[in-house]
């Protein structure tokens, strides 16, 4: 592409541009195309006349970035990612990037692997004083911490009252695999970042306070607040479609034993309203599904 009165635009623009083009919807991709196409010719006329001196980079670059978000929001409409994200798709999403972000930023969760290939290598034979490995001491420093999390997790979990209720089987395997995310990724976080913190670390003091005690301590409380926003994020969802609940109104008072405090959701597809008891005198979680009739308001 390039035009008599100037030189070629920049070929990361030109394949920023064809990027999206793709992205645009193909009812619209032509005249998108030809509309944004000529704005970087006519842009790149005004850096060779030195109309944008210093600051023609900047310039490229923002036409750029302004023709992706454009192309974005032709395909996406602000409505429909906002539907998206308050599925349970999202969620999803968001754990399979985690791993996948976790897997390329430590080469293959190598250390991970390593601490697996050191237990099954761990043989104990009956009656024999087992050799000593610093491997094992290892495995055992984090295996005692990951034990320790998930019995935090179970005991927060159980004194928050997170109830449930009593939902279908599409309910509980949205459950399941947030727990298992959790479970998982928190400990993967955990092993390969505080391997990095201590290859990162030269003084051996500052090493034991930050990437052992430090890093352990974070896991420990970060994997008690997943366990909480797992059981909360449940708690806030329908359970026919499994989409956030909306529009919170909150009723009573904290000093009343006849009008407890409680919170009121509405599912956004019209299948149900939720009471949630914000308070140790409240009757519990209360859900009320709804006719057909209100999925049409």
């Amino acid at each position: 592409m390039s035009h008599p009165d100037g030189g070629p635009p920049p070929t990361l623009c030109r394949w920023l541009l064809r990027i999206a083009d793709r992205l645009a919807p193909p009812t619209v991709r032509h005249e998108f195309s030809k509309l944004w196409n000529s704005r970087l010719v006519n842009l790149c006329i005004l850096v060779d006349r030195g109309e944008v001196a210093g600051r023609d980079r900047d310039e490229l670059m923002l036409l750029c970035h302004d023709a992706l978000s454009n192309a974005f929001w032709l395909r996406f409409n602000r409505a429909g990612l906002r539907r998206w994200t308050l599925g349970p798709q999202f969620v999803m999403t968001l754990a399979a990037v985690a791993a996948l972000l976790i897997a390329l930023l430590s080469h293959g969760f190598q250390a991970t692997r390593s601490l697996v290939y050191a237990a099954i290598e761990w043989d104990i034979v009956p009656g024999k004083l087992p050799y000593v490995d610093p491997r094992h001491n290892m495995v055992v420093a984090h295996a005692f911490p990951i034990a320790m999390a998930l019995a935090i997790g179970a005991s927060l979990v159980a004194i928050g009252r997170l109830s449930l209720g009593r939902y279908g089987w599409r309910y509980w395997c949205y459950l399941a695999v947030k727990l298992v995310a959790v479970i998982v990724l928190i400990p993967l976080l955990w092993i390969e970042g505080s391997r990095w913190l201590w290859l990162l670390i030269t003084p051996e003091l500052l090493r034991a306070w930050v990437a052992g005690l430090g890093a352990t301590l974070a896991f420990l409380g970060g994997f008690g607040l997943a366990a909480i926003w797992v059981f909360d994020d449940q708690r806030r969802r329908c359970p026919v479609c499994l989409r956030l609940l909306a529009r919170p109104v909150t009723m009573g008072s904290w000093s009343s034993m006849f009008e407890p405090v409680t919170t009121e959701f509405l599912c956004d597809e019209g299948h149900g309203a939720l009471s949630l008891a914000e308070s140790e005198i409240g009757q519990g979680d209360r859900w009320v599904s709804l006719d057909a009739s209100w999925r049409e308001l």
